[in-house]
């Protein structure tokens, strides 16, 4: 079954300072993404302002590659897990109001978890992703069913039935789970919806008239399209695989963002740091320096705007901040071509290590689907067999090499993948299905 590594990253309360500064950073930023510009491996906005004054913006690439529609200053991004920020900031009001206190518990306001559970959370372990939740984007049925939860109470009868990670406290673990409980918090607290105080509290009184919570059938103009990069370097549009939630997917773009900045420093609601969303297709960076450097970059490619952030702090630093890298499915294509499937599987920790990426199974299993999807079937299937020799412990390599067999025709090879994956995960539903169609 295909899945995708839902790359989210945030960061609200760190600190980044700088004591040494480059003279020269807008030139030097547009040197950088030109290079990217000239190798096709930029698409979308960077704005830098200096003490909230735009000193360098650029667009770059397309917002539809297929039609071919450029960007513009004013295209509607998908910021992704950025949208936390928006969702503490409403928290951080609440508390300023007098409406809540950090060191509340869960169940003075929900009561989705048994009180024993729900008196151990507090606002604060929500907010620091450490009340024990997880992630409801792993959660097969709401993979399957996304555009169905358009509502935060849709979110919380998901999360109300997943174990905790952790007892409350006791451990920290990304969580998209926690942030959307957050929304619940907020929705009981003011007696409106998350998208209602969204626009009440932040859209409007800051002018953002161009901010979407964008639900999966909204139409927006101007907006761009989720990009995917296969491993030849060509470029598509992406179907939309999730929904708005108090954890992220507003629609933004950097001229709205910018007045989202000004807000920040002046309330002092949040610190000063790098907040990051990625999803596939989608990245985006919300930079705030302690030197009064603020860096948007909206990007409809997944991974690059990470890439240039980091490279921005070593022009800050006045270092060499080098080429453009290849996106991984090139890299990993050049490797398996060079090196073959032995010579991946040793260089492989490495290459996600230098894309700073988690060592998963991930990885290997989008590059397989892309392999499939363009025909190089035999290829996809060498790398789905790699996967689960580096990963045998996850039931979905076998399902997706399962798959590849029975594309290829190789029924007796398919079924014992299948099998694999319901010795593993018995309750396996698309296991189950595609056995019975083979069987027959």
């Amino acid at each position: 079954m295909k899945y995708f590594a839902l790359l989210t990253i945030l960061s609200l309360l760190t600190l980044i300072t700088h004591p040494v500064y480059a003279d020269n950073v807008p030139e030097k930023l547009d040197e950088m993404i030109s290079k990217y510009n000239d190798k096709e491996l930029f698409s979308g906005v960077v704005m830098l302002a200096k003490d909230g004054e735009v000193i360098y913006k650029k667009t770059a690439g397309y917002a539809d590659w297929e039609n071919k529609t450029p960007v513009n200053l004013q295209t509607l991004f998908n910021i992704a897990s950025i949208g936390k920020m928006f969702t503490a900031t409403l928290i951080m009001q609440l508390e300023k109001e007098g409406k809540l206190n950090m060191n509340d518990a869960l169940s003075k306001y929900l009561h989705i978890f048994p009180d024993e559970i729900g008196s151990k959370i507090t606002i604060k372990l929500l907010l620091e992703m450490k009340a024990g939740l997880g992630d409801y984007f792993a959660s097969p049925y709401y993979r399957r069913n996304f555009e169905k939860f358009t509502t935060v109470d849709a979110y919380l009868n998901l999360i109300k039935d997943e174990p905790l990670l952790y007892e409350p406290g006791q451990g920290q673990e990304y969580s998209n789970s926690g942030y959307a409980v957050l929304g619940g918090v907020i929705e009981k607290i003011t007696g409106k919806s998350y998208e209602q105080n969204l626009k009440e509290r932040i859209f409007e009184p800051l002018g953002m008239k161009n901010s979407y919570y964008k639900q999966f059938k909204d139409k927006l103009e101007n907006r761009a399209f989720a990009t995917n990069i296969n491993f030849a370097g060509n470029k598509r549009n992406m179907r939309e695989e999730a929904s708005p939630s108090p954890a992220g997917g507003i629609y933004t773009n950097a001229e709205d963002l910018l007045k989202m900045d000004a807000y920040l420093k002046s309330s002092k609601l949040l610190g000063d740091g790098i907040r990051a969303g990625g999803t596939p297709g989608w990245n985006s960076i919300f930079g705030q320096y302690k030197n009064g450097y603020t860096l948007i970059i909206l990007s409809n490619f997944g991974r690059v705007a990470d890439e240039i952030e980091m490279k921005f702090e070593k022009i800050l630093k006045n270092e060499p901040f080098g080429e453009p890298a290849m996106p991984l499915q090139m890299i990993l294509y050049k490797t398996f071509k060079e090196k073959g499937s032995t010579g991946l599987s040793k260089n492989l920790k490495s290459i996600l290590e230098q894309k700073d990426m988690e060592y998963s199974d991930m990885p290997l299993n989008d590059f397989g689907y892309q392999l499939m999807e363009a025909g190089e079937l035999d290829m996809a299937i060498e790398i789905f067999k790699l996967n689960t020799e580096l990963f045998p412990d996850i039931a979905n390599t076998y399902d997706s090499l399962a798959e590849a067999y029975m594309n290829k025709g190789n029924k007796e090879l398919a079924i014992l993948n299948y099998k694999k994956v319901l010795e593993m995960r018995p309750q396996n539903e698309n296991a189950k299905k595609m056995l019975e169609q083979l069987s027959k």
